[in-house]
């Protein structure tokens, strides 16, 4: 759900961020935080997960905002800088309640997809088709940071109606476990699936392509109950393990890896708007200014 209505004292604070970085010069905050700034200035449309972020990012900022862009002896209080640049106090109040209505309404939360090339086969008798759409342990470069897959991550997932698909298509199903035509299996390598190519045009295609080899990945959408990061301060890029997935709605033999796309391009089943410019592998730095500025205050 896009948002555009947040308070123009938000953009007013954002604005005046801007202002003092360009007259004076700023070594404060990261790309994430001036983007978000003159997305503010700019009174782009907003998505909902980046109101969750502005208002995660706002809550823990605050305590670091003096008031001022500078102390008594004339130097920069990054603090009061990034947290105008996020919007300031008229943000964090628009926020707040943002995220309480969104909790009311229990809007859905992003499906995310990630994409293996191992392992996908069609057996050169019959119709089995048969790969990994997960696997444990193994770390996968996102852009912005790394994440991998913790073992146990499938434990207590609800997966009492996935679906096969092709490409992530719902017009193009394959098998799923609630009618017993897909098999799932965890073990100790990672999420195993299994079915029999349908007797249609696009399972038969199916077929020919892994056998060819042409089609080669797997991939699989699901939403995140529990993840942890891990930062590093020698400039090394951060890391998430997801520990718990919630709910696992496809697995997918695919033609592109879709982790490689935007936040928008990359979940397929939400009707969500990402500011122009702003891709979710920016994820990781949103905790970044709060580190810089615990730095600082230390």
């Amino acid at each position: 759900m896009p948002y555009d209505n947040y308070p123009q004292a938000a953009t007013n604070n954002a604005k005046r961020a801007l202002k003092h970085r360009d007259e004076n010069g700023s070594d404060c905050g990261t790309a994430v935080g001036w983007q978000r700034a003159n997305q503010l200035a700019s009174r782009e449309t907003i998505s909902h997960d980046t109101v969750v972020r502005t208002y995660s990012f706002l809550s823990r900022a605050k305590v670091y905002d003096t008031g001022s862009y500078t102390d008594a002896d004339g130097n920069e209080v990054c603090g009061s800088v990034m947290y105008d640049a996020w919007g300031g106090d008229a943000m964090l109040e628009w926020a707040k309640k943002t995220v309480n209505e969104m909790e009311e309404k229990q809007l859905p939360t992003e499906i995310e997809r990630r994409t293996y090339k191992l392992e996908l086969r069609a057996m050169p008798e019959g119709r089995t088709v048969e790969g990994y759409a997960a696997i444990f342990n193994a770390s996968t470069d996102l852009g912005g940071y790394d994440e991998e897959i913790a073992e146990g991550a499938f434990d207590g997932a609800d997966d009492t109606d996935v679906v096969a698909l092709f490409n992530h298509d719902p017009n193009f199903p394959l098998a799923r476990t609630s009618n017993g035509t897909l098999e799932l299996e965890v073990d100790g390598k990672g999420l195993r699936y299994r079915f029999e190519a349908p007797d249609t045009t696009f399972g038969n295609d199916l077929l020919k392509m892994i056998r060819s080899g042409i089609i080669s990945q797997s991939s699989f959408a699901f939403t995140i109950r529990k993840d942890t990061w891990t930062y590093y301060e020698n400039g090394r890029k951060p890391k998430r393990r997801i520990d718990q997935v919630d709910v696992l709605y496809d697995v997918s033999p695919v033609t592109y890896p879709a982790y490689k796309q935007t936040s928008v391009t990359a979940r397929a089943l939400q009707a969500q708007s990402t500011p122009q410019g702003v891709a979710d592998k920016d994820f990781p730095q949103l905790l970044a200014d709060i580190l810089q500025l615990n730095k600082q205050k230390a």
